[in-house]
């Protein structure tokens, strides 16, 4: 009898240190909602965290939008928020609280055009301006032309990759070389792992870059060297995952289909923070659309159906890849996901205030954010003059968790879960998910901004 009550004392220890992460002591469970540029992240952060732990923390699918996000945690109806954007005085609780920056990313000009057959779009702020604000409505316009003129193009002639869950992004760098991203999902990472990844001359076989799968979900390459008269194979396993070959592109005498979102949403406050900088001081920065665009709701209403409202980034993207002729903003994941890319959804490289035409890569996304400021509330504000950074992507997000400070069992759920996001779960999955992990001063005032929640 001594030695069962031991046992069972043994017991209810060990379980104990399994619900404990960072002082959380029994079971517990938290909910959020809000931004959907974080969807597939938190999707797979929850399930992880809630496998280490044994808490049960929820984020609404969809979760309806940085602006429902912030209205849902002013009204209690949830444990903790997500929003890509600052929290306006309007929009702030009456009790305290704090942002956890968490996780960032690119946010991708994604578009689908099937007569370009694979060829990559290049297009600068003002280009990008033209076509959201509806001043450019053809893709034959003169502006994505010169866009197209001043960036070597490059056609992927490899709709769907032979290794499920890889993709690649090329971007040139200079007429004779280019920087290769190899994007594998969580997955594929575990499969492949030690596995090689090349890239071949497919004329001549020689091989110009080499990697090895490890740990991380993004890979760069970088290539010397290269000819218009090749095809490129970027090789996962020895599977071709995308064929590259230089080509002169005509664009087509075909209508531009704007998608964006129509709910209250911080990819929209990011995406028009971006314009507004880099292009047009009329947008008006805020979470809606209709009413950020120069001209507002009466503008957008008198393009007809050129125009095309979503809620959410999955129905944004789905529309995307549903309908050729498109083009929108999204959480770059979206993009890369293997379905709606086989459809013929991609990104456009975006030129950076260095004059470079860059990918929405994590690693040029990490770029840019590196160089922001955090004020005393945890928000970070990007710096969009960074003339000398060739490699930062410039249209970014971070987003973040809206905690309470006060004492309470799910609030320290709440502060365990996010520190555990930034030290654990971001640095080695961020990548793989689509994300750009935090680092330095970043990570640091994210954690603690986290460490604040649950403190009084």
């Amino acid at each position: 009898m001594r030695n069962l009550r031991k046992f069972i004392a043994v017991a209810s220890i060990a379980a104990t240190g399994v619900l404990a992460t960072g002082g959380v002591a029994s079971a517990e469970s938290a909910s959020g909602s809000g931004a959907t540029f974080p969807q597939q992240f938190l999707a797979s952060a929850t399930v992880a965290y809630n496998a280490k732990t044994g808490h049960n923390v929820t984020y609404a699918n969809p979760g309806g939008g940085s602006s429902k996000g912030k209205s849902d945690f002013k009204a209690n109806l949830t444990d903790f928020g997500g929003s890509d954007s600052a929290v306006t005085t309007a929009q702030a609780a009456s009790f305290d609280w704090t942002y956890i920056p968490y996780v960032g990313g690119a946010i991708s000009v994604a578009y689908r055009l099937d007569e370009l057959k694979g060829a990559t779009l290049s297009l600068s702020a003002n280009t990008v301006n033209g076509i959201f604000g509806g001043l450019i409505t053809n893709w034959a316009d003169a502006s994505i032309a010169a866009d197209m003129r001043a960036n070597p193009t490059w056609v992927n002639g490899k709709k769907k990759s032979d290794y499920k869950g890889a993709s690649a992004q090329w971007q040139p760098v200079g007429p004779f070389a280019a920087s290769v991203t190899i994007n594998m999902l969580p997955a594929v990472v575990k499969s492949a792992k030690g596995k090689k990844i090349e890239l071949v001359d497919k004329d001549s076989k020689k091989v110009l870059a080499t990697a090895t799968v490890a740990a991380k979900g993004e890979v760069v390459l970088s290539a010397k060297g290269l000819n218009d008269k090749s095809t490129y194979e970027v090789k996962v396993d020895g599977k071709t995952i995308a064929s590259y070959k230089r080509t002169d592109v005509k664009l087509p005498s075909k209508d531009i289909t704007v998608v964006y979102r129509s709910d209250g949403s911080g990819t929209t406050n990011n995406f028009v923070n971006f314009m507004k900088n880099y292009a047009n001081a009329d947008w008006t920065v805020n979470d809606a659309f209709t009413s950020a665009i120069p001209g507002g709701s009466s503008r957008v209403s008198s393009f007809g159906s050129r125009f095309q409202g979503q809620s959410g980034s999955a129905n944004v993207s789905n529309y995307i890849a549903d309908n050729n002729g498109t083009i929108g903003y999204t959480e770059v994941s979206f993009v890369t996901d293997p379905t709606r890319a086989a459809k013929g959804m991609t990104s456009a490289l975006i030129k950076n205030a260095a004059g470079v035409y860059v990918a929405p890569t994590a690693t040029n996304a990490s770029s840019m954010i590196a160089n922001s400021t955090v004020d005393a509330k945890g928000f970070i504000t990007f710096d969009y003059k960074q003339t000398a950074n060739k490699t930062a992507y410039p249209v970014v997000a971070v987003t973040y968790g809206l905690g309470k400070t006060a004492k309470s069992a799910k609030n320290a759920v709440v502060s365990d879960f996010f520190k555990w996001i930034l030290t654990e779960y971001a640095p080695a999955n961020a990548e793989a998910l689509g994300y750009a992990p935090l680092s330095g001063a970043m990570k640091t005032a994210g954690l603690a901004k986290a460490a604040e929640v649950n403190s009084k």
